[in-house]
C-alpha cells in the first residue's frame, strides 16, 4: 500500500477481533497469540470445543475474561455467578500486546490438556466494541455513560459482585419499533419479555444507556460489567479507504 505509514491498524477487523483455535497442555504460562493488543482494552470469550485426546468435556462452559475487571476475574455465560477471582496460575493471568496469558485449566476451559478450544477476543475500539463497569444505584432512569462512538446493537449486563444475578441482554433485533422495550436473559432459554425494569423503556444513544430498577442491571451498591457491541448499515468507518462497515447486529 502506497500510503501504509498512514494506516491505522485499529481500522482494520485484523486487530480488533480474532477466532483463534488451540489445544490445551495443562501447562502455566502459555501464551496464547492473536494479533489483539489488549493493553488497550478489551474481552476474551473462550469455550472448550469437544471432547479431546487428554479427556476433556463437551460440558465445559463459556468463561468470559475482561480487562476491566482485572485478570483472573471470571465469568460464566451458563449461570448467575458473580465475578470470581481463579487461584494463583488459572484462567488468564496477563492481557498481553498481541494475545492473552493462560495458566491451567479452570472449569476444563482455559487449557486442560489435550482439550480444542476456541477464544473469541474483542479489542475495545470505538464504533466497534466497549467496556462499561458501574456501582448501582436501584433508581429507575439511571445514565449510564460509554465510548463506544454509536448507538450500541446490543448491550450485555451482568452483576459481578454476587451469584444470583441474571446476565440481561439489550438487542436492537428483539422488536422492530422499540427493542428498550424488551429484555432477554443471556443464561436461560427464555423468549424476550416486555418490562421497563431494565432499560427503562429508553433507547441507547451514541453516549449513553438507560437502566431501569431491576436488581440484575442496577441493585444499589452492587457492581456491574456492560458489554457493547456496536452495529453498522453502510457507515462503518473502517478499511481503506475508511468506509466499510466490519460489525452488525442481526437477527
Amino acid at each position: 500500500w502506497p500510503n501504509a505509514a498512514n494506516i491505522n491498524p485499529a481500522s482494520f477487523v485484523d486487530a480488533l477481533f480474532s477466532t483463534h483455535l488451540y489445544t490445551g497442555n495443562g501447562t502455566a504460562g502459555r501464551n496464547i497469540e492473536n494479533g489483539i493488543d489488549l493493553t488497550k482494552g478489551g474481552l476474551v470469550w473462550i469455550k472448550g470445543r469437544e471432547t479431546g485426546p487428554g479427556g476433556g468435556s463437551q460440558g465445559n462452559t463459556h468463561d468470559l475474561y475482561d480487562t476491566a475487571r482485572g485478570v483472573s476475574q471470571w465469568l460464566t455465560t451458563a449461570n448467575t455467578y458473580g465475578s470470581t477471582a481463579q487461584g494463583s496460575g488459572n484462567g488468564i493471568t496477563a492481557f498481553n500486546s498481541n494475545g492473552f496469558t493462560i495458566g491451567s485449566a479452570y472449569n476444563g476451559s482455559e487449557n486442560s490438556n489435550g482439550e480444542d478450544t476456541v477464544a473469541w477476543t474483542f479489542r475495545k475500539q470505538p464504533k466497534f466494541f466497549d467496556i462499561v463497569t458501574y456501582t448501582g444505584n436501584s433508581i429507575g432512569g439511571t445514565t449510564i455513560n460509554h465510548n463506544l462512538g454509536s448507538v450500541p446493537g446490543m448491550i450485555i449486563v451482568k452483576n459481578t459482585s454476587h451469584g444470583s444475578s441474571n446476565w440481561r441482554v439489550y438487542h436492537r433485533g428483539s422488536d422492530s419499533s422499540a427493542p428498550e422495550d424488551y429484555v432477554f436473559l443471556l443464561n436461560d432459554t427464555n423468549e424476550r419479555y416486555d418490562s421497563d425494569s431494565y432499560w427503562n423503556d429508553t433507547a441507547p444513544t451514541s453516549t449513553q444507556f438507560t437502566l431501569g430498577g431491576d436488581d440484575d442491571v442496577n441493585d444499589h451498591g452492587d457492581s456491574y460489567v456492560a458489554y457493547l457491541f456496536a452495529h453498522h448499515d453502510n457507515d462503518g468507518g473502517f478499511g481503506e479507504p475508511g468506509d466499510q462497515d466490519i460489525i452488525k447486529c442481526g437477527s
